[in-house]
Parts: structure tokens; sequence; C-alpha cells
């Protein structure tokens, strides 16, 4: 592929990832924001497909956008009083995270600047290796960690639902109508 095409590819996928990004954290809607992490991780998906790491195209398809995200959908749409009007549907905290998210994002950038990249054949061989050290790490090494936060995402759903479906408080005593014969 030329520069050009090649240039072209990931400029489409930066704003098929930020812009979606952008509307996760602006929406007030929350549910609406769930909904925008979709194209977001399908960019972030394009983004590792350029770089030729296959792994974690299939990775980010399966576990981020076909799990995580259902997982937070579902979770939303479980939990009480998520689409109230009345509800604040919004975080107070902007002008703590803007410095925050700036400072880090300055800090990335000149991380990723200084690094020294491989390219070529060297990157290609280099990342069938990769893969394979990665598997086996899930398995071996981190095969617990890995399973323990698979139980509690699984313990969040449960939760979610659990929440969701917990019985309504009584109503305070102005609303509540008295029988005659002192029942309700």
């Amino acid at each position: 592929m030329s520069t050009l095409a090649v240039m072209g590819a990931f400029l489409a996928l930066t704003v098929l990832t930020l812009f979606p990004a952008i509307m996760v954290i602006s929406t007030r809607n929350v549910l609406h924001a769930g909904f925008w992490l979709l194209p977001c991780l399908i960019g972030v998906a394009g983004l590792y497909a350029m770089l030729d790491a296959h792994f974690f195209v299939v990775a980010q398809v399966l576990v981020y956008i076909g799990a995580i995200l259902v997982l937070i959908l579902f979770s939303l749409m479980l939990t009480r009083d998520v689409m109230n009007p009345k509800a604040p549907q919004h975080n107070g905290l902007v002008g703590v995270a803007v410095p925050i998210c700036a400072t880090m994002s300055a800090i990335c950038a000149l991380l990723l600047a200084r690094h020294p990249w491989p390219a070529g054949p060297v990157a290609a061989a280099g990342a069938q290796d990769q893969t394979v050290a990665l598997g086996r790490a899930l398995i071996g090494t981190y095969a617990l960690p890995f399973e323990a936060a698979s139980v509690l995402l699984l313990a969040a759903l449960v939760g979610a639902i659990v929440l969701a479906k917990a019985p309504q408080s009584e109503p305070p005593a102005a609303e509540r109508i008295e029988c005659p014969g002192g029942e309700k």
C-alpha cells in the first residue's frame, strides 16, 4: 500500500475512534453513551489491524465489543432510574478530568514519540512470537487473574440484576392510604 493510503486509513480510523469517544463522555444519556462505545471500540480494532496485531483485533472484537459492551448495555438497561429524566445524568468533575486527561495524553504522546518502533519483516516475525507468548501467559501464568476478572464481571452483572429487581421501598406516610379498619 502507498503511504498516502495508509495515512488516509489511519486518519479515518482515528476519526472513527475519537468522535464516538467524545460522544461517550459528552452525551447526557448513559444508555446512549454505551451505544457510542461500539464505533469507538471498532475503531480501536481497526488501529490494531493496521499494526498487524491480529490477535488483538480478534480479542478486541470478541472480548470488548462482543462481551464487555453487551455486559455494560445489559447492566444499564436493568438498573433502575438510569433512564429517569429527573435523575442527574452528568458528572460535575469535568474541571478536574480535563487537566488530568490532557496531562496523561501529553505523557503518552511523549513516550510514544521516543519509542523506537520496529518496521518491516522484523516486526512481522516478532508479532507471531508475541502472540504465542501472550497465549501461553494467559493459559499459564495469568490464568487465575484472567478467570478472577471474568468472575468479577459476572458478579457485576448479577449485582445489577439484583439491584434492578429489588422491591421498591414503602411509600412515604403522606402517600399511604389508610383503610377505615386500620389496615393498609
